[in-house]
């Protein structure tokens, strides 16, 4: 089998992560006209945002801990203003008593129709800033950024690595199985894809007894994408959000989808995200589709 077994697209990295950069260093105070979503940021070029910066979303609430409202703008760099894709995506704060801007810098962070949330992850009462936008490659993955400006210092709760979520490795073996281990998890995790069996001996990676027909130096590779959903949840009704996520299990290709971990994510006081709830689905009956046709199309 002279095959080569296809990976996930590239995802998208930020550039790195921010660790109390200060916002009263970065303060500008600026008079210009409200933003509006869609529009050109008009502070772009005395924050040295560079040019063509576009609101994106925007959102009001206290975020520095002073008891005022304050507005929390999305923004990024677009060709064209109907562009849906942004790239150097940046969190901009307007104080809501002194009006200053201040800028918080989100390394590399692009995509398409990023989205602006505000709550309290942290449990001190004060929101924080949930930003998410997807990559806009076939594994259907979602970049997201949690920060927090309370006390007027700009800190990045959740980046890159965090975003990986639960991190799974595993491989083919006899029996339409996979076998590996993931991130956070205390045993292996085996899944059972019989389901898949149409598709596997299509493709000549099973035969039709269940051992595997491919080349001892054959990719029998199994991985979990990044987040391809995370969403802002107040799972016990206490006021402090949890994020609840979901990733894809790929096997042989992008397309073939073998599981789909389910998670909980709380802030713990040590500044870790800790997994309240991982549970993963397999299925019983799977219609081929587009993994088929990538595969035997080759």
């Amino acid at each position: 089998m002279n095959k080569k077994w296809m990976k996930p697209v590239t995802f998208l990295l930020l550039a790195g992560v921010i660790g109390g950069s200060g916002l009263a260093a970065s303060h500008t105070k600026i008079a210009h006209a409200e933003a509006k979503i869609g529009e050109p940021f008009a502070a772009a070029a005395e924050l040295q945002l560079g040019k063509n910066v576009y609101v994106l979303d925007q959102k009001t609430a206290d975020v520095t801990g002073d008891q005022a409202a304050d507005t929390v703008l999305l923004v990024g760099t677009k060709e064209q203003q109907d562009d849906i894709y942004a790239s150097a995506m940046k969190l901009v704060v307007q104080d809501g008593k002194t009006k200053a801007y201040s800028k918080t810098d989100l390394g590399d962070l692009g995509g398409y129709e990023g989205e602006l949330t505000l709550v309290d992850f942290t449990g001190d009462h004060v929101a924080d800033a949930f930003v998410k936008t997807a990559t806009g490659g076939s594994g259907g993955i979602y970049n997201h950024v949690v920060a927090t400006f309370a006390g007027k210092t700009s800190q990045v709760l959740f980046g890159e690595a965090e975003n990986e979520g639960i991190r799974y490795e595993g491989k083919f073996v006899d029996g339409f199985k996979i076998e590996g281990t993931g991130t956070h998890l205390d045993k292996p995790l085996a899944f059972d894809v019989s389901a898949n069996k149409a598709l596997y001996t299509a493709a000549k990676l099973y035969d039709q007894a269940g051992k595997l027909a491919v080349k001892a130096d054959a990719d029998l590779s199994v991985y979990s994408y990044p987040f391809s959903s995370l969403a802002p949840v107040d799972m016990d009704g206490n006021g402090t959000y949890e994020l609840v996520g979901e990733q894809r299990v790929v096997g042989m290709n992008n397309a073939d989808t073998v599981s789909n971990i389910h998670s909980v994510w709380g802030l713990g006081s040590d500044g870790k995200w800790n997994p309240w709830e991982v549970e993963y689905s397999t299925f019983l009956i799977k219609h081929p589709g587009e993994a088929i046709q990538t595969q035997v199309g080759k």
